[in-house]
């Protein structure tokens, strides 16, 4: 049985473990796949220009008794492909942005934008955004571009990129919004290392669904690593320690609420990956529009 929809075909497998069987054997034949589990059965997704020779291997393999042992334990997890373009892109114009900060700093835009407390409270939420978006030096801005492009490229090829990019954005907000309740008053801060733990916890909510984990691997085996880093590497003398931690803290809901509803279900296509970079890139504007009028 298969059915056409977005430009792909798909090829019904009997039961779960035969669909796990059938895409990696497609893997192993380069031929890009996805088990899906969609109108209550468990199919596999292809291109439609992939689509003959993959339903030919599979029939082969059936008639060969499956005979064939094709090895690959991370086979369970459905890595997205990451759209480069989008992702290099953001970590490009948050370097020029920073040296636009500093090449205009007349302008003031790091106390138009930083996280202060007392102004979020008072109901400047804006500025948990546009913070994410400011660094103190050259180090700060790197440090972030390298280990936050790394879990951001992790959390990519989990969720997709756009949805990656929302993630970054809906956790750094949210953790530096809880940090400004914390303090009340008379603390600022600025970069994106609340986002990258946010992410961090994104990853390891995710960690809770076997789709998105190698299974051998205890579920809280993760979950520790990931509090391990946290200790390791936002908790030096100079971090904003506790926005760190609330990153982290919206992160773990976010990226458990994504794996139950996506586990056993489709991940968001193309389409709406791009509509979600672009909300990424509008929503920072529209906020720094109101830090600056």
């Amino acid at each position: 049985m298969e059915e056409t929809q977005n430009n792909f075909l798909y090829i019904a497998a009997p039961d779960k473990k035969t669909a796990r069987e059938y895409s990696l054997l497609l893997d192993s034949l380069e031929i890009e796949n996805n088990a899906v589990f969609r109108w209550n059965s468990w199919q596999i997704e292809v291109s439609m220009a992939d689509y003959d020779k993959a339903k030919s291997e599979i029939d082969h393999y059936e008639k060969a008794g499956r005979i064939e042992k094709i090895h690959n334990k991370f086979a369970h997890i459905r890595f997205q492909k990451v759209d480069h373009t989008i992702f290099c892109t953001t970590l490009i114009l948050l370097a020029a942005f920073h040296i636009f900060i500093y090449e205009f700093d007349h302008l003031e835009l790091i106390r138009a934008g930083r996280s202060s407390a007392a102004a979020i409270t008072e109901g400047e939420f804006f500025r948990a955004v546009t913070a994410l978006t400011l660094h103190g030096d050259y180090k700060h801005l790197f440090s972030n571009i390298i280990f936050g492009g790394i879990v951001l490229w992790a959390l990519s090829t989990m969720t997709g990129t756009g949805s990656a990019l929302l993630f970054a954005l809906f956790t750094g907000f949210a953790g530096n919004l809880m940090n400004a309740f914390f303090y009340g008053s008379a603390h600022n801060s600025i970069g994106a290392s609340t986002s990258v733990f946010g992410v961090i916890g994104v990853l390891a909510g995710l960690q809770f669904f076997d789709s998105f984990r190698e299974k051998k691997l205890g579920r809280w085996i993760p979950f520790g690593a990931a509090l391990g880093l946290l200790a390791m590497l936002g908790s030096s003398e100079k971090s904003d320690v506790l926005a760190h931690l609330f990153g982290f803290v919206a992160g773990l809901p976010a990226g458990t609420i994504f794996g139950a509803a996506f586990s056993k279900r489709n991940l968001p296509g193309k389409k709406f990956q791009n509509i979600s970079a672009i909300l990424f890139i509008v929503v920072i504007f529209v906020c720094w529009m109101a830090a600056v009028v």
